[in-house]
């Protein structure tokens, strides 16, 4: 069975992602794919959200309202590039690094920078997110864990405590996908 590209999350040095076990000290499960667009979500650029969907065909949405443009539209060209036509500028290529920014073949550069939000793990709503300037809060109650406390050490990373087991490195691989140092995988 192929799996469709947008469904999956590439790495630049092509690793798949897969899922780890909250609790983070539980037994590991089997590897599998984790449903996380490389795409979808909103990107950064110079502190403006710019929104990005991607639909079942995986053609491209990008919604240039925030920076006064007309949206832009385009396709998955592999599994860590994009190609988008903007229509008041022209087309250009993406390439996707895995660590949160997406860079443009014009020279510019859009980042994943927002860990707020309410998150899922293994197909499983739970973990609830609050960023306020540098600091994060991730409250665990839904698995019944204390809230793990952070900090944004670069745009696309954190380092969150969980006092009831370690600390780990978060890393927005995308807008939508969170990559612990642990080896688990949330999704929004």
């Amino acid at each position: 069975m192929k799996i469709p590209l947008i469904r999956l999350v590439h790495l630049v040095a092509a690793t798949a992602l897969t899922a780890g076990a909250l609790p983070a000290h539980a037994a590991p499960r089997p590897a599998r794919p984790i449903a996380c667009s490389p795409i979808a979500g909103t990107w950064f650029h110079d502190r403006k959200g710019i929104p990005v969907s991607v639909n079942a065909r995986e053609e491209i949405l990008v919604n240039m309202s925030a920076l006064r443009r007309p949206n832009a539209r385009g396709r998955m060209l592999g599994p860590s590039q994009i190609e988008v036509t903007f229509p008041d500028d022209g087309t250009f290529t993406g390439t996707l690094d895995g660590q949160g920014q997406l860079r443009w073949s014009n020279g510019t550069a859009w980042q994943a920078t927002q860990f707020a939000g309410t998150w899922q793990q293994d197909s499983a709503w739970g973990p609830m997110v609050r960023h306020v300037g540098n600091e994060l809060t991730v409250s665990m109650g839904a698995y019944g864990r204390p809230d793990a406390v952070g900090t944004v050490t670069s745009p696309s990373q954190a380092s969150v405590t969980f006092s009831d087991d370690a600390t780990f490195t978060a890393t927005l691989v995308a807008p939508n996908c969170i990559q612990w140092s642990n080896g688990t995988t949330w999704t929004k």
